[in-house]
């Protein structure tokens, strides 16, 4: 909790400074790349668990109930930006391709602040001046991928 305090200083303090991003190395794609997941709850307090695939600078999630029903199919494309302090992760061209709101699109980009720790992504949301979303820490954990051939 209190890092997400002093990460709230540190944007309204930049939010009266001056500061640029610059587009991220190619590294920063090639760490982010491959299989995340977290767990949520919908609203009646079932879990979901939310799946995203970071690939060739396109963002995949599906979230699915507890009985492993797909729920929520969408895609974005997305791209990376360093600050001097700052990681950032921007979804754009968002669109949802199954859902309650299947067919939305949506062309305003969308903000975020990440963090890799390990095999953790840590990704804050809601936290750009314009922002409608509220603000939301959310933890990613790597999706380890198996061998189809044993190490000898």
């Amino acid at each position: 909790m209190k890092q997400v305090a002093l990460l709230v200083l540190f944007l309204i303090w930049g939010g009266t400074t001056t500061f640029s991003a610059e587009p991220a190395p190619e590294e920063d794609y090639q760490i982010v790349e491959g299989k995340w997941f977290r767990m949520a709850k919908d609203r009646k307090g079932s879990p979901v668990r939310i799946e995203q695939e970071l690939s060739q600078k396109m963002a995949k999630v599906k979230a699915y109930d507890r009985h492993g029903k797909l729920i929520l199919s969408q895609q974005a494309k997305f791209r990376l930006q360093r600050t001097d302090d700052l990681n950032l992760f921007i979804y754009y061209e968002l669109e949802i391709l199954e859902g309650p709101k299947k067919g939305v699109k949506q062309k305003k980009p969308q903000l975020c602040i990440y963090r890799l720790r390990g095999d953790r992504l840590i990704v804050v949301e809601g936290m750009a001046s314009d922002d409608k979303l509220p603000s939301v820490v959310l933890v990613w954990w790597k999706m380890k991928t198996l061998n189809s051939t044993p190490e000898i």
